[in-house]
């Protein structure tokens, strides 16, 4: 009893008409106001307000005959939250290998909005060691996993992403502009990989190498990073080829045919 009292108490009816709602355009494809309105057991002003509503946030579309359809913003919102178990699922067994023949930590990042999600990792062995727990997020542009994403993104989406947003200066070497950032992922997509060269936190380097899913959309990337003492620039080509080959592994297990 005890426990339905508190399901009621937090349970808000607005939203769960709104998910009937969705729910039922779901099954049907495409209904007019009225028809919804009939099938839920609503006011029509109540119906509409709601559409109206859900509308205005892009999970429907309206036809031009004044019916109403589910939008891809359900789907994107369910392909994003897919991925990111499958890739960290496929992911893992491959940070295993490459933190092991390189002795250092092995990340999988992936996008949230202008941020890098550290999804999961496998320490290096070493006591020095750069030690973000899963879970972590830092500003994608001094990162080499965020540039390598926002690489193999359009231009245009970067620019719309980044519009307004203060560039924080981690150290001397942190990106400081649109502009410059814009610049360093342009050498990205030629290069093929990112380098994080002591943006983040003085002292560590990184490098990182893209991941794609079925759609060939970039979703995640993968890294190496430590010392600079351990990373140094002589190691960077080998590095690099190890991620360039354990990424594309990858994508193919994500079903990316590139």
């Amino acid at each position: 009893m005890a426990g339905k009292e508190k399901q009621s108490y937090y349970f808000i009816n607005s939203l769960a008409k709104a998910t009937k709602i969705l729910e039922l355009l779901a099954e049907t494809g495409e209904l007019s106001v009225s028809e919804i309105g009939k099938k839920l057991g609503m006011h029509r002003s109540a119906t509409h307000r709601f559409l109206a509503t859900l509308r205005e946030l892009a999970f429907l579309e309206q036809s031009e005959h004044s019916r109403y359809r589910l939008s891809f913003k359900l789907f994107e919102l369910g392909t994003k939250g897919a991925n990111r178990l499958e890739v960290t699922r496929v992911a893992h067994p491959f940070l295993l290998d490459i933190a092991s023949r390189h002795e250092d930590t092995a990340n999988l990042g992936i996008m949230d909005n202008t941020d890098v999600i550290y999804v999961d990792k496998v320490e290096s062995p070493h006591l020095l060691r750069m030690d973000f727990t899963i879970g972590h997020r830092v500003p994608a542009y001094c990162t080499a996993m965020g540039k390598a994403i926002l690489a193999n993104r359009p231009e245009t989406e970067v620019q719309k992403l980044f519009r307004g947003v203060k560039f924080e200066n981690r150290t001397p070497k942190t990106i400081l502009s649109l502009h410059d950032l814009l610049q360093c992922l342009r050498t990205i997509r030629e290069e093929g990989y990112a380098v994080d060269d002591e943006e983040l936190s003085l002292g560590t380097r990184c490098i990182a190498s893209p991941i794609f899913d079925f759609t060939g959309r970039c979703v995640a990337a993968i890294s190496i990073a430590g010392p600079t003492l351990r990373i140094t620039y002589d190691k960077i080509e080998q590095i690099r080829a190890s991620l360039s080959c354990v990424s594309s592994a990858i994508s193919m297990r994500l079903g990316h045919k590139g």
